[in-house]
């Protein structure tokens, strides 16, 4: 890898405070079809970094070109589906969501009036 690669952390809570949870990701991922503001990205799990504090991350690596991967995704471990090991490939699906979007739009427009 070389240092251009870019490393993005997602915070689990974070997802959890936008409403994200386990089965609504899953309900999600469960669909093939693809419209054109999403994309479904491949990763490779590299491998699963055991922390300090008892937790995991995910080390990902982002599947877009021939001969190298060109990003490194982080991710909480517990996000991983339960029967993935290092050496698989994963598919993300990446998507527009309108409605929560107009809504932090409207929240910030009000707490600037």
């Amino acid at each position: 890898m070389d240092s251009r690669k870019e490393e993005t952390k997602i915070n689990l809570d974070e997802l959890n405070e936008n409403n994200l949870d386990a089965e609504n990701i899953s309900d999600e991922s469960n669909s093939n079809e693809t419209t054109s503001a999403e994309k479904v990205l491949s990763v490779y799990l590299d491998r699963i970094e055991e922390l300090e504090d008892g937790t995991a991350d995910a080390v990902l690596l982002l599947d877009d070109s021939e001969d190298e991967y060109s990003a490194q995704i982080v991710i909480p471990a517990s996000c991983l589906p339960d029967d993935v090991s290092d050496g698989d490939y994963l598919t993300i699906k990446i998507s527009y969501d309108e409605a929560k979007t107009k809504a932090a739009f409207e929240t910030a427009r009000q707490l600037l009036d």
